[in-house]
C-alpha cells in the first residue's frame, strides 16, 4: 500500500476509540481507496497520481475517523445487567427467610449463596470486559482441554449422588458446566469457519457434537447433556435454515438438522419424561401449590412443613418460594427470567459476527431449555432430571455456569458495532450468510 494511504488510514483509525475495530475500519479503508485508485488508472493516470486523487476523494480522515468512532461503539444492555442481579439479589434474599429445610436452616444456604454472588459479579464484570473474539482462534485447542478436564474429573474425582466433582483443596465442584461451554464453544468456532464448505463441514461439526455429548454422559452429567444435546441440534438447525453450509442444497441440512432435533427431544422423553402422573401430583405438587396463597405461607405448609419434599428437593425452588411467600412471588420471578430471554433473544437476532451470532444462540438456547426442565420438573411432568431455576436456585456451580452464558452474551453485544460483521442477514431472515 502506497505510504500516503497507510498515513490517511492510520490517521482515520486514531480517532477511533475501540482499537477491536481496527482491523476491520483498515480492510474497509484500504478496500475504498483501492477501489477509487482502479477507477483513477482506467481514467489513464498514473498509479501514483492516480492514488493522491484517490485518497483526496475519501475526505478528511479526522472527519471520518469521528463518524466512524460514533457507529464503532461499545454497547451495553441494561436490561440483561439489571435482571440478572434483580434474580440473583432475590435468591438470595429469600433464602434468609425460608427457615428450616430438610438439610438445616436455609440461612446457611444463603450466606453461601453471598459468596457465589459475588464471585458471579465479579466474573460478569470481567467477561463483559473480555473480548469474546480472541476464543475463535483457539478451535479444537479448548476442544482438547475440555476433554482433558473430563477424563481428569472421571479418573480423580470423587462421584457424588452419581455426579463427578473435582476437588481442588478444599473446593469441589462439577466440571461438567465447564466442559459443556468449552465444547460449545469450540464447536461454533468450527462452524464459524466452515461457510460454505458443504457435507464435509456439516459431518465435521456433528464427530464434535458427538464427542462432546459423549464425554458429557460419560461424566455422569445427563441432564447436562440432554440440554447441550437440543442446543446443537438448534445450532444446526439455524445453520442450515440460513444455508450456512451449502446455500444450493440447504434444504438437504434443513431436514437432516431437523432430524437431529427430533431425535434428540425423543432420546430426552423417553430416558427422563413421565407421562403426566395425577399420583404423583397428589403427593407432592398438588398439595404445596394447590395450598399456596398469592401472598404468604401456604396453609398446608404452616401444618405439615417440608415432609413431602422429594429426595431431589433442591430442584423444587420456585415451588418453596411460591408455598412461603405466594404466587405473586413465583410469578414475578418467572417474568423476570422470561423478560431476560425475551431481551436477549432480540439481541440476538441484530448481531451479524457469525462466531457471535451462533454463540449467542447457543446460550439463549442454553438457559431457555434448563428454564424449561425445571418448570417441568416442579409441575410433576418429569422426575428423572436434575434440574434448578436459572439465578434464584440452590448450588453455586448452576448459579456460576448462569452466570458464565449471560457474562458472554454481555461480552457479544457489547462488541456487535465493533467486530467485523460477516453476515447479511439476522436469525429469522434465510439466504447466504
Amino acid at each position: 500500500m502506497h505510504n500516503d494511504s497507510e498515513k490517511f488510514i492510520q490517521k482515520t483509525c486514531e480517532q477511533v476509540r475501540f482499537k477491536a475495530a481496527h482491523k476491520g475500519i483498515e480492510q474497509e479503508l484500504a478496500a475504498h481507496i483501492e477501489d477509487n485508485m482502479e477507477e483513477f488508472i482506467a481514467q489513464g493516470l498514473d498509479e501514483k497520481t492516480a492514488s493522491e486523487k484517490a485518497i483526496k476523494c475519501m475526505g478528511d480522515p479526522i472527519e471520518i475517523g469521528g463518524a466512524l468512532n460514533k457507529v464503532h461503539r461499545s454497547q451495553t444492555e441494561w436490561g440483561v445487567i439489571c435482571l440478572s442481579l434483580l434474580l440473583s439479589i432475590f435468591g438470595v434474599g429469600t433464602m434468609f427467610f425460608i427457615g428450616d429445610l430438610p438439610a438445616g436452616n436455609s440461612s446457611i444456604f444463603a450466606i453461601k449463596q453471598v459468596i457465589y454472588t459475588m464471585i458471579g459479579m465479579g466474573l460478569l464484570v470481567g467477561l463483559y470486559f473480555y473480548d469474546y473474539t480472541r476464543l475463535h482462534r483457539f478451535g479444537i485447542g479448548i476442544f482438547l482441554s475440555g476433554m482433558v478436564l473430563t477424563m481428569m474429573t472421571i479418573l480423580f474425582g470423587d462421584k457424588e449422588n452419581g455426579v463427578f466433582f473435582f476437588e481442588v483443596g478444599q473446593i469441589s465442584f462439577s466440571t461438567a458446566s465447564i466442559c459443556s461451554f468449552i465444547f460449545m464453544v469450540c464447536m461454533i468456532a468450527e462452524l464459524s469457519k466452515c461457510k460454505g464448505k458443504g457435507i464435509t463441514a456439516f459431518l465435521k461439526i456433528c464427530t464434535l457434537c458427538t464427542i462432546a455429548l459423549i464425554s458429557l454422559f460419560i461424566n455422569s452429567a445427563f441432564t447436562l447433556g440432554f440440554t447441550m444435546l437440543i442446543v446443537y441440534a438448534v445450532i444446526l438447525t439455524v445453520a442450515a435454515v440460513k444455508g450456512h453450509f451449502n446455500v444450493e442444497k440447504k434444504w438437504g441440512y434443513i431436514f437432516t438438522a431437523i432430524g437431529i432435533c427430533v431425535m434428540s427431544l425423543m432420546i430426552v422423553i423417553l430416558h427422563s419424561i413421565q407421562i403426566y402422573n395425577p399420583k404423583y401430583m397428589d403427593h407432592f405438587a398438588g398439595k404445596y401449590l394447590e395450598g399456596a396463597r398469592w401472598i404468604g405461607e401456604s396453609k398446608f405448609l404452616n401444618v405439615h412443613g417440608w415432609t413431602y419434599l422429594p429426595k431431589n428437593w433442591t430442584d423444587f425452588f420456585l415451588t418453596i418460594i411460591v408455598t412461603n411467600f405466594g404466587w405473586i412471588a413465583g410469578c414475578l420471578i418467572l417474568a423476570a427470567l422470561i423478560a431476560l430471554f425475551t431481551i436477549m433473544i432480540f439481541r440476538t437476532v441484530s448481531i451479524k459476527n457469525t462466531f457471535g451470532f451462533y454463540l449467542s444462540v447457543g446460550i439463549i438456547v442454553s438457559l431457555i431449555t434448563s428454564f424449561m426442565f425445571s418448570i417441568v420438573t416442579e409441575m410433576g411432568y418429569m422426575n428423572n432430571l436434575d434440574s434448578s431455576l436459572s439465578f434464584v436456585s440452590f448450588g453455586g456451580t448452576n448459579y456460576l455456569h448462569n452466570i458464565f452464558a449471560v457474562g458472554l452474551f454481555l461480552s457479544i453485544w457489547k462488541r456487535n458495532l465493533i467486530v467485523p460483521k460477516d453476515m447479511h442477514s439476522g436469525l429469522f431472515q434465510g439466504g447466504q450468510l
